[in-house]
């Protein structure tokens, strides 16, 4: 085969082959085996998202509260709470991610008892909508600049929800705990985002 290929008009292009195959190996060895880093172009796109996601999640407690009447913001026990934990940004990260998608579940949730109970009219509906697409598009921000960071850490998955309201009131109480526990959650990743950023300096 050596010697056909040899002799023929072929070889070159074949050797050429090889050798950028060999090239291509080795570059890819090295770029996958450095350590990456999330920059604050990385860092700052995900900021405005955040930004976008707790202006449209303010939106939508506003026209919650105007559809069920104020229900106050205490926030009731099966709600996330807002607090971010993680003593590096590796750790705040996996716990924005578990937060993002539990928050997720609960917006589902919300979304539920609007549609069984109340019909889940378009002044609602709209706003749950933009707030589920938005959490949905965080979340995969969130794990890229996990994944450029820290690629040996697993993604972390919560557990489904286990939870059920009896009464209308209740499910009322438990949409708007919800929204407000998110809103704030997502002030707490803006600032956990922003001063890993100043950490980091621009790159």
């Amino acid at each position: 085969v050596y010697s056909v290929l040899h002799l023929s008009h072929l070889y070159p292009l074949y050797l050429f082959s090889v050798l950028l195959h060999l090239l291509l190996e080795i570059q890819w060895r090295s770029v996958s085996s450095a350590p990456t880093y999330a920059s604050c172009s990385d860092l700052g796109s995900t900021i405005s998202l955040t930004t976008l996601l707790r202006h449209e999640t303010d939106n939508l407690l506003r026209e919650y509260k105007t559809h069920h009447g104020s229900k106050g913001e205490s926030i009731p026990a099966d709600v996330p709470n807002s607090a971010i934990s993680g003593v590096n940004i590796s750790e705040k990260l996996q716990d924005i991610i578990t937060k993002n998608v539990l928050f997720y579940l609960h917006i589902l949730k919300v979304e539920g008892y609007q549609e069984t109970v109340w019909g889940n009219p378009e002044s609602i509906a709209g706003p749950l909508s933009r707030v589920k697409g938005g959490l949905f598009n965080h979340l995969t921000k969130i794990k890229t600049i996990l994944i450029n960071i820290s690629p040996e850490i697993p993604l972390p998955t919560p557990a489904p929800l286990q939870l059920s309201h009896s009464h209308d009131y209740a499910k009322k109480e438990y949409g708007c705990g919800v929204i407000v526990s998110l809103s704030e959650w997502l002030k707490a990743v803006l600032q956990a985002l922003g001063k890993s950023c100043r950490t980091r300096g621009a790159t």
